[in-house]
């Protein structure tokens, strides 16, 4: 099953504007990522918005698994 969480995202750095690649559990998380130049980004889940469509996604896709299941029986 496709687990959205593990997805990577790009950010840029404040410091430096290198891009830096988070997975979507790390924001949703609001973990603390560092750029190669040693600059702290904290990340930022505006009002739960990302756990919540995690949840959400990964349900439509056990959803679509069980449907696909149940049309090859």
């Amino acid at each position: 099953m496709i687990d959205i969480s593990k997805q990577s995202v790009k950010i840029d750095c404040p410091e430096c504007k290198r891009s830096i690649s988070v997975t979507i559990k790390q924001v949703a998380d609001e973990a603390l990522v560092k750029c190669s130049c040693g600059q702290g980004i904290q990340l930022q889940d505006s009002n739960g918005t990302n756990k919540k469509e995690i949840k959400d996604i990964n349900k439509s896709f056990k959803d679509l698994e069980n449907t696909f299941k149940k049309l090859g029986r």
